[in-house]
């Protein structure tokens, strides 16, 4: 009975080791931790096992002393491999949000040390018997016999030293683990030293494992608790594997979109069910693949590269299956989906560069609304460029080679240029202009637009106020909506303008319609302030798809600017129509007491039509381009 803890320890370690394998990944795509703790358990069997074969021993009168030395030394080594292996865990869970490196090598380090100290004392114990001897098939304790304990209490130290220095990173679950599981050891001490012949070292080496399992490894690690498909955190185990291995792999990304439109028609317990089938249905797809469940109702699968005849039949296969749906209590349910591929190169190692890859091309498919998209080389010197633009935003200045533009714009009451519009341009080293389509819609989907209008605003006023003798009016700048309403917008547009002296009304605010109609209360109560402040609303690209005339009734507007495609030259066959709207529009804004100007004119004939058809003034390739201060100047004082 007193070894009764030993078949405890067995089948604890069993049953953890059944719960915890029970993933769709095998043993080489585990992550470090995950592996460290399956030797945790596999060496606490080892240990148990060696424990029971050296009672084993005692009770048969024939087997040899040595056989007896030999079983009980390679227990002594097992029991500290099981402490240094638990202690190696503790100390990758507890440095795995952190960057630590000097404390981990520390860590490897100090174990390494401390185990290979006891290995060197049980090969001395063979000739000596410090720690036990074996003599006519009596096993005795010798003086030395707690070095294993010693040893087990140092590698605690070492724990509880890291633990110290990164305590900031700690996750509570690490200080539960520690609080639960450093105790066990004293009191396995207290026991053995109190009743000697009572043997719980495998007992509460298992009991240690199932606490460990049930801080950081109780959801069934790597397995999603709704559709039992391999998680996210598998799914990059998986992949750094296979990078690293350097086998070619074909990678899916599927992501099911407007989810939500069949959680509000079915229910959200039906639409988990049908997401169970789905998960269910994939992963049985194509023979050899294996699937996740990354989060929410995004999905990949991963297969290896047989050749392209093979890799464009699965791409077949998956659309087939999307495009089918899935069936549910006798009804087929269709899914809006965007799904990525993409095929592993041999020279691509970086488990982070490959996932982001996956990620450009799923948000390219979103934005020109595809439902498919593969991930090309072409592709990838397009995400280059976006890094290389988006790396350039981050200091939005003149010595990182951004610039303002302006381009006039012709009065014909005044028959002048009494304004101008301000437009940002990124200047490359050689001189290569970056056009604002390019890097603009980069800074909407970064966060980066905010700073770059502060720019265009503050060089504006720099201009004007080193150039008032140049007579212009009027500055207009595109104000993304969402930075007008931000909180101290106004009171920090106002500084600025007097920090230069500027009067308000020189600087015009222009906003897209389509912009204001998604939050037009908010922007009525801002813009009527900014307007008591002193400045003119610009309503730009008027015209363009569905206008709302009610909001020009609403807002503070005392310009609107016509969009291009109304007057270009794409519209040419249908010219008799499009000049007769332009005059509709015209007369209608001058009714309400709005002047109206026309962008995007190319032509010095659309001019003096539009100027008969009633628009104030012009703006466009007609009259002038835009152009940098310095050119600015130079058409300012020739004209």
């Amino acid at each position: 009975m007193i070894f009764v803890g030993d078949y405890f320890a067995l089948g604890f370690v069993i049953m953890l080791l059944l719960f915890f394998m029970d993933g769709k990944s095998g043993f080489r795509y585990m992550s470090t931790a995950a592996k460290l703790f399956v030797g945790c358990l596999l060496s606490t069997g080892i240990s148990a096992v060696l424990d029971l074969l050296s009672v084993y021993i005692l009770d048969m009168e024939s087997i040899p002393d040595w056989a007896g030395m030999l079983v009980n030394s390679l227990y002594f080594i097992s029991a500290v491999a099981v402490t240094s292996c638990i202690a190696m865990y503790l100390f990758t869970k507890l440095l795995e949000h952190t960057h630590n490196r000097y404390c981990m090598k520390n860590a490897r380090i100090g174990l390494a040390l401390l185990f290979g100290i006891y290995l060197v004392a049980v090969v001395v114990n063979l000739g000596t018997g410090w720690l036990f001897s074996f003599e006519n098939g009596q096993y005795s304790r010798g003086p030395l016999n707690s070095l294993g304990y010693m040893i087990t209490i140092a590698q605690m130290g070492l724990v509880i030293i890291c633990y110290l220095r990164n305590r900031q990173n700690a996750s509570s679950a690490m200080r539960r683990a520690l609080l639960q599981t450093f105790p066990l050891v004293p009191m396995c001490m207290l026991v053995h030293r109190v009743v000697p012949d009572i043997m719980l070292n495998s007992f509460v080496m298992a009991l240690v494992c199932t606490v460990l399992f049930l801080t950081f490894l109780g959801q069934r690690q790597g397995v999603h608790s709704l559709t039992r498909l391999n998680d996210r955190h598998r799914f990059f185990d998986n992949l750094d594997s296979r990078l690293k291995s350097g086998e070619l792999f074909q990678v899916f990304i599927i992501n099911i979109k407007d989810y939500g439109v069949i959680n509000q028609k079915y229910g959200h317990m039906i639409g988990d069910e049908v997401l169970y089938h789905f998960a269910f249905a994939l992963e049985k797809l194509i023979k050899g693949s294996e699937a996740f469940h990354m989060n929410g109702t995004v999905f990949a699968l991963i297969m290896p590269y047989v050749n392209q005849h093979a890799a464009e039949e699965h791409t077949r296969s998956l659309l087939g299956f999307l495009e089918s749906g899935i069936e549910y209590s006798g009804e087929r349910i269709r899914m809006n989906y965007v799904l990525v591929e993409h095929v592993s190169g041999s020279d691509e190692r970086d488990t982070g560069a490959f996932y982001e890859k996956l990620e450009y091309a799923s948000a390219k498919a979103y934005r020109q609304k595809d439902r498919y998209i593969r991930y090309t080389p072409e592709l990838g010197l397009k995400m280059e460029r976006n890094r290389y633009l988006i790396d350039r935003m981050q200091s939005i200045d003149r010595e990182n080679g951004f610039r303002v533009w302006f381009q006039p714009i012709f009065n014909f009451a005044d028959q002048k240029f009494s304004g101008v519009e301000a437009l940002v341009r990124m200047v490359e080293k050689d001189g290569t202009i970056v056009s604002s389509g390019e890097f603009i819609p980069l800074a909407e989907q970064t966060g980066m637009l905010m700073p770059i209008t502060w720019f265009v605003l503050e060089e504006s006023c720099r201009f004007l106020a080193e150039h008032d003798e140049l007579g212009i009016e009027c500055v207009t700048i595109n104000l993304p909506l969402v930075q007008m309403l931000e909180p101290g917008f106004g009171v920090r547009l106002n500084s600025l303008l007097d920090s230069y002296g500027i009067d308000h009304s020189r600087i015009g605010l222009e906003i897209t319609e389509r912009a204001i109609m998604d939050n037009l209360e908010r922007a009525n109560q801002v813009m009527w302030k900014l307007c008591e402040d002193g400045y003119r609303f610009y309503l730009d690209d008027f015209g363009e798809g569905f206008s709302n005339f009610n909001c020009l009734m609403q807002l503070p507007f005392q310009v609107i600017k016509l969009d291009a495609a109304l007057i270009s030259r794409d519209l040419e066959r249908k010219y008799q129509d499009c000049w007769s709207l332009t005059q509709t529009l015209a007369n209608f804004l001058h009714n309400i007491g709005l002047q109206v100007v026309a962008e995007g004119v190319e032509r010095l004939e659309d001019a003096a039509r539009l100027r008969e058809q009633g628009v104030d003034r012009i703006q466009g390739y007609a009259y002038a381009r835009p152009m940098d201060e310095e050119h600015l100047l130079e058409f300012y004082h020739n004209t």
